[in-house]
């Protein structure tokens, strides 16, 4: 459901090929290294040459550039993946995860469900909205009066402490988590185990949400120290805040934006869960319908958490996560391993754990 109304959001606030359209700049001048080294903000037309899918963009980033528009891509590619590179060594952390996508019959119900990787098409789109998002934080902090800023406060050390007692637990070397190059280690092992995703979960779980804010308290998960939400008005009411601050010189009082950004971030929470549970009713109509079939598919599941009283697990395909509760195990007496963190098949000796 878009935030503004259909005429606005589909068509006149959307980009479309060989059309005029109205939109806010921020124009880099950087460097062959990916420095900026200029940055202008002004309002603008557009005529957008081409649309391409992100499935267009990876075929023509993969292959030769035989026109001016794939040259394009490719120089933007090449730039994207420098801003890449120097943001991670500052010490940005890879927290991106697959997501699925649930593709709807025309009476609503699953037809498929696609996996979404964070390919290098999405990444070029996504550290050119960062830069964006970072230069007009930086402007509005220049700026008299107040702004709306996106924040990520660094995590609690107890529950860092905690989840690192977790990771030794499981015989994973992991360094001192307060100092960010030990916790971009850590990710990058565990990228490579077995175990690594739902470790990789539990780490997740460890920090704080973002949230929206007056006070401009940077982004612990980017590694910024600036960063605001800028390049998605027709579906956030914060940037269309940053929009009106920088554009208009919009006037708001201390107390009346504080009490905007934590509408917004009230929100934003609302809206992630209403998602979360669109889909789980549609997946749960789903699985009932196979059910009630007599001919169930099986999946693979992870395991990203065992407790005394059942264990929960991550269904990769279906993009959804649960607890198979104990009394459910029909065909067997699973028994808990507190040290471990194991449960364990009384008859079968089928061992439950973490991964």
């Amino acid at each position: 459901i878009p935030m503004l109304p259909e005429a606005l959001s589909n068509e006149l606030c959307s980009l479309k090929p060989k059309v005029d359209r109205l939109t806010k700049c921020v124009e880099f001048l950087l460097d062959a290294s990916g420095s900026v080294l200029e940055t202008k903000f002004y309002p603008a037309v557009i005529h957008s040459k081409r649309r391409f899918t992100y499935q267009e963009a990876l075929t023509v980033i993969d292959g030769g550039a035989s026109g001016h528009l794939e040259q394009m891509l490719h120089h933007a590619h090449d730039l994207a993946q420098k801003l890449r590179r120097a943001r991670f060594k500052k010490g940005s952390l890879d927290l991106d995860f697959p997501e699925s996508k649930i593709r709807l019959d025309e009476r609503g119900r699953i037809l498929r469900i696609d996996r979404m990787e964070n390919d290098v098409s999405h990444q070029l789109i996504e550290e050119f909205m960062l830069l964006a998002n970072e230069a007009v934080a930086s402007k509005l902090m220049k700026m008299p009066g107040n702004a709306v800023y996106r924040i990520h406060e660094a995590p609690k050390d107890e529950r860092l402490n905690e989840y690192r007692e977790q990771v030794l637990s499981h015989h994973v070397p992991c360094g001192n988590l307060g100092r960010r190059e030990e916790i971009q280690k850590l990710l990058k092992r565990l990228s490579g185990l077995p175990i690594g995703q739902a470790l990789k979960i539990g780490f997740l779980k460890s920090l704080t949400r973002a949230r929206y804010a007056v006070e401009p308290l940077g982004h612990f998960g980017l590694a910024k120290e600036k960063y605001t939400h800028f390049t998605s008005p027709i579906r956030r009411y914060a940037d269309l805040i940053a929009h009106r601050v920088l554009f208009e010189s919009v006037k708001v009082d201390a107390r009346e934006m504080k009490r905007l950004s934590d509408h917004i971030s009230t929100t934003e929470r609302n809206s992630s869960d209403a998602e979360r549970d669109s889909r789980d009713v549609k997946l749960y109509a789903f699985l009932q319908a196979q059910l009630d079939s007599g001919e169930p598919q099986t999946y693979e599941a992870l395991v990203t958490d065992v407790r005394n009283f059942g264990f929960f697990v991550d269904v990769t395909a279906l993009g959804m996560s649960g607890l198979v509760h104990l009394s459910s195990v029909q065909d067997d007496f699973l028994e808990f391993d507190p040290v471990r963190l194991s449960l364990t098949g009384r008859r079968s000796g089928r061992v439950i754990r973490l991964g």
